[in-house]
Formats: structure tokens, sequence, C-alpha cells
């Protein structure tokens, strides 16, 4: 896909339109400015509404800005949280051991025990990845699991 960037200087004539989608240019963004008196006021101008989509934990936005990628750390703390999990530990001990592995929230705080619990349905929907990674693969080989 090829991108272009034009800066217009001056009114947009309906011409322009037509001849760039003549050359196979279909729209992808529109960018307003314009510029605002200087006033004792500092409120900040308002914004436009918009909608902030949560990342999933153990994803992050790749470099490109247009797609997500795996997070290791987050990743692995995911799979730490399962392997408690399937040894049937309680969440508030899953919390304290994150805190004792070093481990912290993505906003930097301490783990508790409602933090582990609202992760429970990220965990569920990456399960089915996690589970077929080799490290969770080297964690089943190493740990006993309950029957």
């Amino acid at each position: 896909m090829q991108r272009s960037r034009d800066l217009v200087s001056g009114p947009i004539t309906l011409d322009y339109f037509v001849r760039r989608a003549a050359e196979g240019w279909s729209i992808a963004a529109i960018e307003w400015v314009r510029e605002v008196e200087k006033t004792g006021d500092t409120a900040e101008p308002q914004q436009a509404s918009t909608v902030k989509a949560e990342i999933p934990y153990g994803l992050e936005v790749a470099e490109s800005g247009v797609e997500l990628i795996p997070n290791p750390l987050e990743a692995s703390i995911l799979l730490a949280i399962l392997e408690k999990i399937v040894k049937e530990k309680r969440i508030g001990d899953i919390a304290n051991e994150l805190n004792r592995n070093g481990y912290r929230t993505r906003d930097g705080a301490l783990w508790t025990a409602p933090a582990v619990f609202n992760l429970l349905p990220r965990l569920i929907e990456a399960g089915p990845e996690l589970l077929k990674s080799p490290a969770w693969q080297e964690l089943r080989g190493k740990t006993s699991l309950p029957n």
C-alpha cells in the first residue's frame, strides 16, 4: 500500500479530489488545523471524542503501529498465573508470588488479588495460544500438576 500526505495551502476544490481519485488514490484521513487567537484563557481547545481501546494484556503495539504483537514480559506473567491456577493456588497467593518474583502490573503497582482476578477473562482468551507455547511445554515438564 502506498501512502501520500498532501500539505495544502489555500482552498481545496472538488477538482482536486476528482484528480486524486482518477490517479487511484482514496482518502484515508483528513486532518484539520486552524489558527487560534491567543487570549488569557489557557483552557485546551475542545477535542473530538475518541475511543481508546485498551490493548489486551500480553500484547503490545508493533513498531509499525498497525498490529499487536506479543509482549514477552506480560506473556510470562500470564504463563506464571496459568501455572499457579493449574496447581490450584489461591488468587491472593498468586498475587503475592508475582510480587515476590519482582513482577509488577502494567502501571507499575504491586499485584493484588483483584488485579489477578481481573486478568482471568484475558487468560481464558489467551489460554489456547499459551498452552501451545514452548514455554508452557517446558513449565509442564518441570512441575507436578494435580490430578
